[in-house]
């Protein structure tokens, strides 16, 4: 049984989906239906947030803490955003968020207690299986374990280095692996091998390949916290539904334009429109890139110059059910190095922590945007290819869930990256006021833990005290 070695990802999936038993959408009927606030007339209200996700609802509850009257625009029919806790199998199934990060010191281990939603122990940090199916070859427990330090030695020597780099002198993380004499000795089976591990630890964590991150700014962030991951098992969603309260919140409104000056704004979706005397704005940075938003007048050259320095990674899932568990019940992780080995590189079953026979499989970067140009057939025999050659089983497939995070308008990726040439400095830009009416929050707008949930979390009360400071 081998111990798998920490590596922290947030795995952020895709919220726009398909089943092969029936389709799922980012318009799919909560389990409770919501309702929008909607007013026959829309009344002045403090502080317009749009979006209802960790960021946009954390910043909703401090504004209202301190007495702000907050209204919430939400392009989706649910609270949560890049959360989603989807309960068609019955328990939940986080296609969205799914862990607690660097849980010692984390809000949102506090957080999860209050709601009532539910964890267990990470299955990547308890009992691994690593499977090499080119060689048709099981890992020992010390072969796996190799795997995982020669990789993170790499790193480390990689990030040290950075350190002392010119900032003007970037170069991708794959060029600086690829000078790295410990990497350059290996030969072609051990490198195949450390790549599939490598995709697990940088792939999943930035969703791209090492050949487009920054070597300078890929792990450039500041930590908050420390300490182990937690698997969230409950409904995540409880979080930020608990968070929202009685909140005000427009469902199924997509806001194409924010005017701003000096006397406050105007938020317009179609022909509604919104005022108050500032809005957070907390919508992915896929979104604010494809200019999904008009901003009049347009926003300061130093802010649209940082939005250019970040990217969106992709992490999708698939997550297949099956009539019965095949797989050895010893195992909480699957690991797969095939003859792709950024593709199919890890399964992690569902039958422990929540009762189902499924595995969920994941995929990123461009293996990730490959499959979502694919029908959901092809998908499915592509994962059942791997799971023959891995457990030398064809299951019974009973139902299927295939996220397709990029597709999705409300997100337009998964989260974001620093990629080769990209300013470090930008996410500590765009976390300043752009003026005391206007302001950004969210996961990309911080440099504290980007790209997690928890960083999106303090980047909403963050972003909502600085307010607080200017109204």
């Amino acid at each position: 049984m081998n111990q798998r070695r920490h590596f922290g990802r947030l795995l952020l999936h895709s919220l726009i989906l398909a089943s092969c038993g029936s389709a799922a959408t980012t318009t799919t009927t909560p389990d409770k239906p919501l309702k929008s606030t909607k007013a026959t007339h829309n009344t002045a209200v403090d502080v317009l947030i749009i979006g209802a996700g960790i960021a946009g609802v954390a910043a909703a509850a401090t504004l209202r803490a301190a007495g702000k009257t907050v209204r919430i625009i939400e392009a989706r029919n649910r609270i949560g955003g890049r959360m989603w806790s989807w309960r068609k199998w019955g328990a939940p199934v986080e296609l969205g968020a799914n862990w607690i990060e660097t849980a010692k010191g984390n809000p949102l281990v506090k957080l999860a207690k209050e709601a009532g939603v539910a964890t267990h122990a990470d299955p990547e940090e308890a009992n691994e299986l690593f499977i090499d199916t080119v060689a048709g070859h099981e890992l020992s427990e010390s072969e796996a374990e190799g795997l995982y330090t020669q990789v993170e030695n790499m790193l480390d020597s990689l990030n040290t280095a950075a350190e002392d780099r010119d900032p003007n002198q970037d170069a991708s993380l794959r060029d600086a692996l690829n000078a790295l004499p410990a990497y350059k000795k290996l030969n072609a089976n051990r490198r195949r091998l450390i790549e599939s591990t490598l995709t697990q630890v940088v792939n999943d964590d930035y969703g791209v390949e090492a050949d487009k991150l920054s070597w300078i700014g890929y792990d450039a962030a500041e930590a908050a916290y420390s300490g182990g991951n937690q698997f969230v098992i409950g409904g995540y969603d409880g979080i930020p539904t608990m968070l929202a309260g009685d909140t005000p919140i427009e469902y199924e409104t997509i806001v194409d334009k924010i005017r701003w000056n000096n006397d406050g704004v105007q938020v317009s979706a179609g022909e509604r429109v919104w005022e108050a005397d500032a809005v957070i704005v907390t919508v992915p940075l896929g979104v604010l890139k494809a200019q999904s938003i008009a901003f009049e007048p347009a926003l300061p050259a130093k802010y649209t110059n940082a939005l250019k320095q970040l990217e969106m990674g992709l992490l999708d899932r698939c997550v297949m059910k099956f009539d019965k568990v095949f797989w050895d019940t010893e195992y909480t992780t699957f690991s797969v190095a095939g003859p792709d080995p950024a593709a199919w590189y890890q399964f992690i079953p569902l039958n422990g922590p929540l009762g189902i026979p499924a595995l969920a499989a994941f995929n990123s970067g461009s293996t990730a945007w490959n499959l979502e140009t694919k029908s959901d057939d092809a998908i499915k025999a592509e994962m059942l290819a791997v799971i023959k050659a891995a457990f030398d089983a064809e299951p019974t497939v009973v139902d299927m869930v295939i996220t397709r995070w990029g597709q999705d308008p409300f997100a337009r990726g998964s989260y974001s990256y620093v990629p080769v040439g990209g300013e470090i400095n930008a996410r500590k830009v765009l976390a300043k006021p752009i003026s005391d009416q206007l302001y950004l929050a969210g996961e990309a707008y911080t440099n504290t833990d980007p790209s997690s949930v928890h960083g999106a979390y303090n980047s909403g009360i963050a972003t909502a005290k600085q307010v607080l400071d200017r109204l």
